[in-house]
């Protein structure tokens, strides 16, 4: 039974940060990088510095279901964005603490 609420668990996941994305990308740059990779998400949050406008080097997604969250989190870990020409940071994909769409879109 502790198996089947461990899967039950599992299969809700849906929402990631991800870390070291490169900071001089707008929230537009972004989610240009991510749909060209082919990551199907229906909610995007990517915090940026007041003052400088930049983003702060991490981004919080939403997929669609599980099955999407696996495909993006494969898709991400350790790779790059495209048009982060001179970054050679690696993509980090981290399960966010706060999981769900509604959760997400209250602070996007």
């Amino acid at each position: 039974q502790q198996q089947k609420k461990e899967n039950s668990e599992a299969q809700e996941i849906t929402t990631m940060m991800l870390k070291n994305i490169p900071v001089g990308l707008s929230h537009d740059e972004v989610k240009e990088s991510l749909l060209s990779l082919g990551v199907s998400f229906d909610v995007l949050h990517v915090p940026a510095d007041v003052r400088s406008g930049c983003n702060r080097g991490y981004t919080f997604l939403n997929c669609p279901s599980p099955g999407a969250y696996e495909g993006a989190a494969t898709k991400l870990q350790n790779s790059r964005l495209p048009g982060a020409c001179n970054s050679k940071k690696v993509l980090e994909v981290c399960r966010a603490k706060v999981q769900g769409r509604a959760a997400l879109k209250h602070v996007a």
